[in-house]
């Protein structure tokens, strides 16, 4: 295919940013480049997510802790309580637990 079989980008396309080398066409290889980056992206965003949903847990195990020992609940509501508190705290664990194992695991592939 020549050059002037090519198509063109328009003006102010918003494949513009694909095109790196400013020629006006956007060729395979950038193409290519620009998928690499987004799935990157992709990735880092999930990342991301993960590292919130594991300080949240964290934060919540704190926070549930120290409201069971402030004096406005009575003994009797926590003893009732006990059974799911444990649930709680090995759901919360496992979430911040798994995130860190992954988190190693990955950063030695």
């Amino acid at each position: 295919m020549s050059s002037e079989e090519q198509k063109k980008l328009q003006k102010d396309s918003v494949f513009d940013k694909l095109d790196t080398n400013k020629d006006g066409v956007v060729s395979d290889d950038e193409l290519q480049v620009a998928q690499v980056i987004e799935e990157m992206e992709i990735k880092e965003e999930k990342a991301e997510a993960h590292k919130n949903m594991a300080w949240v847990s964290l934060v919540s195990i704190i926070c549930f802790t120290v409201m069971v020992f402030l004096p406005i609940f009575p003994d009797a509501r926590i003893k009732i309580l006990e059974d799911l508190s444990s649930l709680f705290y090995i759901a919360m664990s496992g979430i911040c637990g798994t995130y860190m194992g992954l988190s190693t695991w990955n950063s030695r592939r």
